[in-house]
């Protein structure tokens, strides 16, 4: 009997095809009036966004991969003998100067050098034991220089730069120690002398003193850095540095080939990017113009002059482009490929998103949000790449952009005076 009931009604809620159809139908017009008034609202109701106009400087670049060549050479060490330099890294050096100490052991090499460290470390401490309150008499000057110590460790620490993390920790670590003492708190210097000094005789350097030297074979620029690709390249045809010439030189310089030696000379304070770039990327440049370039990775941004490579032959697709720089330091020294940004024109005005920038009776522009009003600001467009625009901006002038301004970057049928609820 149950059953029976059952079936009557399945039969009853059963749709025919023809009904199956119809709903089906609704459904797909009922999909698409809700779509179209998702459209209509989205249409009608645009919310309004806008950015705060801060000035900034955007550059027009080439990015490349760049070749450092430099006029340089390896100094030979004593044979097997261990070498520690006795100049700094970067430091000048003359003809005949010495530039390093030779020991029959690593281990005698090794103590000498933290010999050397230690005394150094106790004449520091001396030094701030022995002066006053420093040269620095104001607590928030002091406060300032350690946030740009931390800044400036933070920088080199990401970018990979031991030496640079090296000193600023160096730098940082004396800043802190100079404002305790300013505050006047109690530092024991007498306790860590004697501890250095202890450790300084532990090290038995009477019986660990150098057996020679090593002397520069001329003057120039000391660096303990080789790559085994001091002698490579050919210095003196740089500035006629052809494609597949570059080509082949930066894929000898991806497998360095390491020697043994006492660090390497610099005798000549210009140096040269060389990178393979596009004809078409250096369209306006001529030889003897200057730009900046930034080396990935880095915060260093280098003054350079074309030297070749920006005016080539017609139907050239591409060019070896040489720019020399006379800026010497740990970095530039021990660099020699690197991903480079060469800024061929700069743009500073204010940086906004295209669509911000309007028409208004044949006049460029974009609208300001004034205390709820809309306000018409004239700006000329100084650069752009599509997605953003470069804006000029005159705080003298009564209509253009002013500095601070909230830029209208979305709105709907924008009016110059027009209140914005």
């Amino acid at each position: 009997m149950a059953n029976r009931e059952n079936r009557k009604t399945e039969k009853k809620i059963k749709l025919s095809p023809a009904q199956k159809q119809t709903a089906a139908m609704a459904f797909v017009v009922a999909l698409i009036v809700i779509y179209v008034a998702v459209e209509l609202y989205g249409a009608f109701n645009v919310s309004l966004k806008t950015q705060t106009a801060l000035a900034s400087t955007v550059y027009e670049t080439i990015n490349a991969d760049a070749l450092v060549v430099r006029d340089e050479h390896t100094v030979k060490g004593n044979g097997d003998a261990v070498t520690v330099s006795s100049v700094s890294d970067c430091e000048k050096v003359v003809k005949g100067g010495e530039i390093a100490l030779t020991f029959g052991s690593q281990e005698a090499a090794s103590a000498y050098s933290q010999y050397l460290d230690l005394e150094s470390d106790l004449q520091y401490y001396s030094d701030m034991e022995s002066q006053a309150v420093g040269q620095v008499t104001d607590v928030e000057s002091l406060d300032n220089s350690i946030l740009e110590n931390i800044n400036e460790y933070i920088r080199a620490a990401a970018a990979q730069n031991v030496g640079a993390v090296s000193e600023s920790a160096a730098e940082l670590n004396d800043r802190f120690t100079r404002r305790q003492i300013l505050i006047g708190k109690e530092i024991d210097f007498s306790s860590v002398m004697r501890e250095t000094e202890e450790k300084m005789n532990a090290l038995h350097i009477s019986a660990n003193q150098p057996s020679g030297s090593v002397t520069a074979d001329e003057s120039g620029v000391y660096s303990q850095y080789t790559d085994g690709l001091e002698n490579a390249f050919d210095y003196s045809s740089i500035d006629s540095l052809d494609v597949n010439t570059l080509t082949s030189w930066i894929q000898q310089a991806q497998t360095p080939a390491q020697e043994q030696n006492a660090g390497k000379l610099i005798t000549d304070f210009e140096w040269y990017f060389c990178a393979v770039v596009n004809t078409e990327d250096i369209s306006g440049l001529e030889n003897g113009d200057s730009v900046d370039v930034a080396v990935s990775g880095t915060d260093s941004v280098y003054s350079c002059e074309i030297v070749s490579g920006a005016e080539p032959e017609l139907g050239q697709e591409q060019t070896a482009l040489v720019l020399s720089c006379d800026e010497i330091n740990s970095d530039t020294v021990s660099m020699r490929l690197a991903n480079i940004e060469i800024r061929v024109h700069s743009y500073t005005g204010v940086r906004m998103p295209s669509a911000a920038v309007h028409v208004n009776n044949g006049e460029r522009g974009v609208y300001a949000l004034v205390a709820s009003v809309v306000e018409w600001r004239s700006a000329e467009v100084l650069y752009t790449d599509g997605d953003y625009v470069v804006l000029s901006y005159d705080p003298d002038s009564e209509n253009g952009i002013k500095l601070y301004d909230q830029i209208i970057i979305q709105g709907k049928e924008l009016h110059d005076g027009e209140v914005y609820n």
